[in-house]
């Protein structure tokens, strides 16, 4: 073999190799690494929420309460026996909220005494909320109050009698130096004659007491609550007496309570709803307030 030869048969052999052979392999393109999602927190659970209830009221078994029956037609007694509005109401709030009543008789001028001693948890006896009342018990929501009577006469406040003959007695203007002023002792109609007139004050221990010594002709006009004296008319229309002027206060009345008794307080509150709701309270109302 020639020299020539020699070097195409090696050239020829190589390229039928690399026919032979064919295309070199592809090298992969490498992938990143997918990163792994770090892991959530559980969800939190929602746990279902009670619904609110009422707050609930106070048990009390026995409610002691001071009253002076010298209120008629709020308080009174008739054959020995608590009678009015006031006892009607109280009663039927006992039924409502599930507790007993035990009554205390006692003069009025010395209820907020007792309710401030312990001797009564609370009173009634149409007692006037004011403010310096407030600072030596507590009051429940008023139970009597202006604009709520069916007829004017029987809104609550002082108002002034006199005879149907005096014609020199209009209004409070006219109770100067040498007009005789019956009062009730401790009432808010004692509190005004002393503090806005001039006249001479003769206190009396109960409210009939002061009417009768009008119609006796040993005052000359009376303070005391109107509805006291339209009922006093009212039964004895033959006495003699009226009302002049408007009412001299204007006033709301409520059960007084201790101040050391927030859940008679509480109790009495709930009561009086309950009887208003139910229309025992209007019942009442018209048992006892009607046109003289």
């Amino acid at each position: 073999m020639s020299a020539l030869s020699r070097l195409i048969v090696p050239a020829m052999l190589f390229f039928i190799l690399a026919a032979c052979g064919g295309a070199p392999t592809p090298t992969a393109t490498p992938v990143p690494p997918t990163a792994t999602p770090a892991p959530t927190a559980e969800p939190t659970a929602i746990l279902p929420t009670e619904a609110p209830t009422a707050t609930a009221v106070p048990q009390v078994a026995v409610i002691t309460v001071g009253i002076d029956p010298g209120f008629e037609p709020f308080v009174f007694t008739r054959e020995g026996k608590l009678a009015g509005f006031d006892v009607d109401l109280l009663n039927a709030m006992a039924a409502e909220g599930d507790f007993e009543v035990a009554y205390i008789v006692a003069p009025f001028d010395e209820i907020f005494n007792g309710l401030q001693n312990g001797k009564y948890d609370a009173a009634i006896s149409a007692i006037t909320v004011t403010e310096e009342r407030k600072t030596l018990v507590d009051f429940t929501a008023p139970y009597f109050e202006s604009g709520k009577a069916p007829v004017s006469f029987y809104n609550p406040g002082q108002g002034i009698a006199i005879r149907t003959d005096n014609t020199a007695i209009t209004g409070p203007e006219s109770l100067v130096a040498g007009v005789r002023v019956g009062v009730k002792k401790g009432t808010t109609g004692a509190a005004f004659a002393a503090q806005q007139t001039t006249a001479e004050i003769i206190e009396f221990a109960d409210s009939p007491d002061a009417i009768q010594s009008l119609v006796a002709g040993e005052v000359d006009a009376v303070i005391v609550d109107i509805p006291v004296i339209v009922d006093y008319i009212k039964r004895n229309p033959t006495a003699g007496i009226r009302v002049t002027g408007g009412p001299v206060t204007e006033e709301v009345y409520a059960i007084a309570v201790s101040k050391a008794k927030p859940a008679v307080l509480e109790v009495l509150d709930a009561a009086l709803v309950k009887v208003k709701a139910s229309g025992a309270y209007d019942q009442i109302y018209n048992r006892w307030f009607g046109a003289p």
